[in-house]
């Protein structure tokens, strides 16, 4: 059959008008057609608009398509969200890094990590080659956040690890950052309400024991090799996050 012939059957099995041209009418019914869930919607219209294709709407998401489709700040007020939908307070970025595997994980928990440098230079050091590091996110001293990559993609964050007698924690853990060192200041409030922020969706979207089992620290899956984070840290997420669940 020829591409026209096709395009007729397809148009003719989703309910519009069987002329063989190939158009938004057509498009709009084959995805209606495909009865695409919300999450593979949402994370379409995510990666159109450059926003973290996680397929979780939230306030960063619906920021990215006013942007997307023009409306200034004036028509932004205009808009009506509604105000469930709009849960982030701190802001986020996507910057794919090139350092991550090409297979795919199912994500069963998140290490904390801190990257030792500042955050703009831990964020410039992730997005080059060479660096042959990625964390899922890296969260600023304010509480703004850069992602590198969706969650089910393997980054590159633990190194040789183990945790709960499983070799390879890239293989099935997240990657959360914070900059500078942990060891040396404790961290902001910010940086904790916005790790709680970006962790909650994800014990539920991921099915986490509420118990918070497994949430760990580099340190403890790479024992004598790594430092990363401070027992400060990982209290005072563990505390925010048991209030928060």
């Amino acid at each position: 059959m020829s591409t026209k012939e096709i395009t007729k059957k397809i148009q003719a099995g989703v309910g519009v008008a069987a002329d063989g041209i190939y158009g938004p009418n057509t498009a709009l019914a084959i995805i209606k057609g495909l009865k695409l869930s919300e999450k593979e919607l949402t994370k379409f219209i995510q990666e159109k608009v450059g926003s973290l294709p996680d397929g979780i709407y939230g306030k960063n998401t619906g920021k990215s398509i006013l942007d997307s489709l023009g409306l200034g700040t004036k028509e932004k007020e205009q808009v009506s969200v509604p105000s469930a939908i709009v849960d982030g307070k701190y802001p986020e970025v996507y910057k794919p890094s090139p350092n991550v595997s090409s297979s795919r994980i199912v994500p069963e928990g998140v290490v904390l990590h801190h990257s030792s440098g500042s955050y703009n230079g831990s964020v410039s050091w992730i997005l080059q080659d060479k660096s042959n590091v990625s964390y899922h996110c890296i969260i600023d001293k304010d509480g703004s956040r850069t992602s590198f990559a969706e969650d089910d993609r393997r980054c590159w964050h633990a190194g040789k690890s183990r945790f709960k007698g499983r070799g390879g924690c890239n293989g099935f853990l997240l990657g959360l950052a914070f900059s500078d060192n942990t060891k040396t200041r404790e961290l902001t409030d910010d940086e904790i309400a916005s790790a709680v922020e970006w962790l909650l969706p994800r014990f539920e979207k991921w099915d986490w024991p509420k118990d918070l089992s497994t949430v760990t620290t580099h340190k403890e899956i790479s024992p004598g090799r790594k430092d990363d984070v401070d027992s400060r840290a990982e209290q005072a997420i563990l505390k925010a996050l048991k209030a928060a669940l």
